[in-house]
């Protein structure tokens, strides 16, 4: 890692340490995600451990606030304490561009020890959230959808689809079969690339 780099990652840590809203803290998370793909799609591996050090450290940092929010909600303070938490608790988690199934994970997340936390990042090959929380006395449940996408993906293999010509099996649809295809295409190819060949290893 040049001077640079290790300087724009500790700069990184520090925003994450010092940040008290939920938001702020997501766009930096979301930011070092975007560097992991670049990373890894650039075969950049030690920058690509970077940024997902920094995206696991926001998403840690996202379940503290996202769990003083969900206090904040039940204990709004009175003329005497004042509010219990800085962050904003008018927010909701859509409002946020945060799933549910993230808000469980991370708040997950902020349960493990800081001791804990950091060796785990500094022993792993590759950290990732999921083997972060996983607990070691047993498979994580398969997630419904995790099973639906699994399911379509093998049907793509079993009906022969990823041999045969788009434009081929789009000429057989409807006008608006096919401009369904057009817009939501790019979408699902978008977030299929977002699928790491080490995620949950």
């Amino acid at each position: 890692m040049t001077g640079t780099e290790l300087i724009r990652y500790d700069a990184m840590c520090h925003a994450i340490a010092a940040a008290y809203e939920v938001d702020e803290v997501k766009d930096i998370r979301d930011k070092a995600r975007a560097i992991e793909v670049y990373a890894r799609q650039a075969r950049n591996v030690e920058a690509e451990r970077r940024a997902c050090e920094i995206r696991l450290r926001a998403e840690r940092k996202c379940g503290v606030l996202l769990r003083q929010m969900e206090k904040a909600k039940g204990a709004p303070g009175n003329q005497y304490t004042g509010p219990v938490a800085r962050c904003d608790q008018s927010k909701t988690l859509d409002d946020l561009g945060i799933s549910k199934t993230q808000s469980s994970r991370w708040q997950k997340m902020a349960d493990i020890p800081d001791d804990e936390f950091e060796d785990v990042l500094a022993a792993a090959d590759h950290p990732t959230t999921t083997g972060l929380i996983t607990e070691p006395s047993g498979p994580t449940p398969v997630d419904d959808r995790a099973l639906w996408l699994w399911g379509r993906l093998k049907d793509f293999e079993r009906l022969g689809v990823l041999d045969a010509e788009p434009d081929d099996l789009m000429a057989t649809m409807f006008d608006q079969m096919r401009e369904t295809v057009r817009e939501l295409a790019p979408v699902v190819a978008a977030w299929l690339e977002r699928i790491s060949p080490r995620a949950a290893s």
